[in-house]
């Protein structure tokens, strides 16, 4: 099926950005804020079977360094292939990680049903409302019964049109209400949500558990 010319576009326009940003290389020192048992990202990951992950959009394999070793198979996403190179190199002793250059709004061409859980860390954060119903629509696809995602998302509810730059953390428009609409609209159901203070701005951010 053809894409529709308005999602492409909404990929265009979020994913230029980050192709080869200054980003990557900055963001290394805050990693163990998602990883550190007293902050609310590692409790809930730990609720993910990991036999068979996918983490979207790896950006330079932070966090992927730290799920390999314990992971099954690991699957990296992302859009820029420089970005998978980069993991590539960085992880080159593990032998469990696939990596998949995507389009931006969907899990192709990972198989129906095939995977256990899925996350995405300081990304998602970013995607328009039409790219996280995209990935939403579609992870009810890929994971399988029982599967879960865990997903960090933006709860920053602006005006739309809005240059996204603009806003605190380049946070794109979404909200905790929205995204559990756009869920369950998926076939997904809310296992556990909450806002998160992100930068000195209260409930900027949102992080939800879904279960297909």
């Amino acid at each position: 099926m053809a894409v529709q010319p308005t999602l492409q576009s909404s990929v265009d326009t979020v994913g230029a950005p980050w192709k080869e940003s200054a980003y990557y290389d900055d963001a290394e020192r805050w990693t163990f804020l998602f990883w550190e048992p007293a902050h609310p990202f590692r409790p809930w990951f730990d609720r993910l079977d990991l036999r068979n992950v996918l983490e979207l959009a790896v950006g330079h394999g932070r966090h992927a360094e730290r799920v390999a070793p314990i992971a099954g198979q690991l699957t990296l996403m992302d859009i820029h292939e420089a970005n998978l190179e980069a993991c590539r190199q960085r992880l080159a002793t593990h032998e469990n990680i696939r990596y998949i250059c995507n389009d931006g709004y969907d899990f192709q061409p990972v198989p129906d049903a095939s995977l256990t859980a899925i996350y995405c860390y300081d990304a998602m954060v970013h995607f328009s409302p039409d790219l996280v119903g995209a990935y939403l629509q579609d992870a009810h696809r890929v994971l399988a019964p029982g599967g879960m995602a865990l997903l960090h998302h933006s709860n920053r509810n602006v005006d739309p049109a809005r240059d996204t730059g603009a806003n605190p953390c380049a946070r794109n428009w979404m909200t905790m209400a929205m995204f559990r609409l756009l869920a369950e609209d998926a076939g997904l159901q809310v296992v556990d949500s909450k806002t998160i203070d992100w930068a000195d701005t209260p409930r900027l951010d949102g992080l939800t558990l879904l279960r297909n």
